[in-house]
């Protein structure tokens, strides 16, 4: 893995309510936030560039729990869906791009 900000994350909102506050991503030292305020249910927010480093954790967080998940990408991993569901969230990294998918 690299600096090469190839990867990408996006949020999913699993809930019965529309989201505050933010969903961000830490590695190596850098942050990267994505705005989920008003994402209503069954939603998927806009995607935004991180730049995770090999040896390094990926720490993942939603501002309205208040705790940090490690989860960290591999070499295969390009994407990632951060789930918030009822439950709090959920990390799931993959190699298919998201414009695949079937929704």
């Amino acid at each position: 893995m690299s600096d090469s900000g190839t990867f990408e994350f996006f949020v999913l909102n699993l809930t019965k309510e529309p989201l505050k506050g933010a969903v961000s991503w830490n590695g190596a030292g850098r942050t990267v936030d994505i705005d989920v305020n008003g994402l209503e249910p069954c939603a998927v927010s806009q995607r935004a560039g991180f730049s995770p480093e090999r040896g390094r954790d990926d720490m993942w967080s939603w501002s309205e729990r208040g705790r940090q998940y490690q989860l960290n990408c591999f070499d295969g991993d390009r994407y990632v869906v951060v789930t918030i569901s009822d439950y709090g969230i959920g990390v799931l990294p993959t190699k298919t791009s998201p414009d695949t998918w079937g929704w």
